[in-house]
């Protein structure tokens, strides 16, 4: 799927790149993170409380209220708490099955590294455009960052925390492939636009192994059934997040700031209480 999204990169321009990724960030990326009010039900099978689905309902809601309103007072501590908070969740669904046995605090430290490491190798393709939506998002200017620097020290002190943190016939069975695996994200982002970019990484590998891990957690074991089990609880949540994007979207749309500033503000309006719900998940 990587090598097909890269082969698109060949033929089409920035528009169409767009289009797709938004596609499969409305459809796979928003589906991944639909589901947690199921999650939260299984985590609490036998409480007593009345109305519970309700008040997680709304309290789910009013915690993604809140991070908006925050972007608003706060938009730079808003901002920085997303991408810290985006960098353990890709490190963590990376890493959790293979770290589970490690100490806790240890693998912990390790998902935000190779989460932020992700992050910066991606940036460091797109400095301008990054750079820009910071500026739009939080009001800052920040000086010319060494994206490229950091991504390689973020990168390589998480894989040697792998190192320490796996057995050694685990290290051999999977930092050969882990490496390779960043060569080709970084050809990937060095091709394709931002939006693209993040889609293809944010997408295929997150978003999708994600979904598999959540039903065969909640399920038992990925196929075409359970699959349908999961659509069926998540579709009203899903269907909200994607009308509500589309409202906000068309709401700042004669606005100062552009698409994607908003946009990526919406996505971290919805992304903290998600992680927050799949690493208590994962956890138990």
């Amino acid at each position: 799927g990587t090598f097909a999204c890269l082969w698109i990169t060949g033929f089409f321009g920035d528009r169409v790149e767009a289009q797709l990724a938004l596609t499969l960030i409305f459809s796979f990326g928003l589906l991944h993170g639909a589901n947690d009010i199921q999650i939260l039900r299984s985590m609490r099978p036998d409480t007593g409380r009345k109305n519970w689905n309700f008040r997680v309902v709304l309290s789910y809601i009013l915690f993604v209220l809140g991070i908006g309103m925050l972007f608003v007072w706060l938009p730079g501590l808003a901002l920085a708490s997303f991408v810290m908070l985006s960098a353990y969740h890709f490190g963590e669904q990376h890493w959790v099955s293979r770290l589970s046995h490690s100490p806790m605090t240890l693998a912990r430290i390790v998902f935000t590294v190779y989460g932020l490491g992700i992050l910066c190798l991606l940036f460091s393709f797109h400095p301008d455009e990054v750079l820009r939506i910071v500026r739009d998002i939080s009001g800052y200017s920040l000086p010319d960052l060494w994206f490229g620097t950091a991504a390689l020290i973020f990168l390589a002190t998480s894989l040697l925390g792998v190192i320490f943190l796996l057995p050694r016939s685990e290290r051999y069975r999977h930092l050969p492939f882990e490496v390779f695996l960043l060569g080709v994200f970084a050809v990937v982002f060095s091709r394709a636009s931002l939006l693209w970019s993040f889609a293809i990484y944010f997408v295929l590998w997150h978003a999708i192994p994600s979904l598999a891990d959540q039903i065969r957690l909640l399920y038992g074991q990925v196929n075409r059934v359970n699959g349908l089990k999961y659509l069926k609880t998540s579709v009203l949540y899903w269907g909200a997040s994607v009308g509500t994007l589309l409202v906000v979207l068309l709401l700042f749309r004669e606005g100062e700031y552009g698409f994607l500033p908003v946009f990526f503000s919406f996505l971290a309006a919805i992304t903290f209480p998600h992680v927050l719900t799949m690493s208590g998940f994962l956890k138990r």
